[in-house]
């Protein structure tokens, strides 16, 4: 399937922190919190839910709500689309096994503060072994959150995506385990049944 959407939401939720030898998703407080991503220009406002290791992200895409459920100790997500009771299974894209080598350089650039949260800015160049590369900056809470990325990534054909989120109105508390599961009765499909719903507008669409 066309990557670009999946793995971009996959990039704005779970790179690690520079401060951390943690793993992908391991921010150690559970909160929920808004988040925008922004995709080459085209905007996705939803919710996200997080727990120790485990994420899941609430988007509005083309007009059809889903669900993104991503598990960092097996490296896989969930797309689940709950108006056809329908979902597929996906593995992180390797640029984010690069993001999450505790070996990668990570460069501390300025303390800033982020929709009211203190924060941390750093630069990150990461290259996978699949020649594609993700290079930009990365925004941490001193509680190692996630709270605000800016940047590109390029393909091996040399394609570049530019890619940003911020998170607002976080909320720290004990978050349903529920929420990070596949609903029962819901159908598995291989990933290109979904294809038209994953792979985002056109290039000359435009999204909320």
């Amino acid at each position: 399937m066309q990557a670009s959407l999946i793995a971009l939401l996959i990039l704005a939720s779970i790179v690690v922190s520079s401060e951390a030898k943690a793993s992908l998703l391991d921010a150690p407080l559970s909160y929920s919190a808004v988040r925008e991503v922004v995709v080459d220009g085209h905007s996705y406002t939803g919710k996200v839910f997080h727990i120790a290791g485990k994420e899941r992200d609430e988007q509005e895409i083309l007009g059809i709500p889903e669900v993104f459920i991503l598990d960092g100790a097996t490296e896989k997500g969930r797309a689940i689309v709950p108006m056809t009771r329908t979902f597929v299974e996906f593995s992180f894209p390797p640029v984010m096994i690069r993001l999450d080598d505790p070996d990668l350089k990570k460069t501390r650039v300025a303390d800033e503060n982020i929709n009211g949260v203190p924060a941390t800015k750093y630069y990150v160049d990461a290259a996978a072994p699949d020649g594609t590369t993700a290079k930009g900056f990365l925004w941490f809470s001193r509680r190692g959150v996630l709270v605000k990325l800016q940047g590109v990534v390029i393909s091996a054909h040399g394609h570049h995506t530019s890619v940003a989120m911020i998170l607002s109105h976080i909320e720290e508390g004990p978050q349903d385990k529920s929420l990070f599961a596949v609903p029962e009765g819901f159908t598995q499909l291989p990933v290109e049944a979904l294809q038209p719903l994953l792979s985002g507008p056109p290039s000359n669409g435009r999204s909320n």
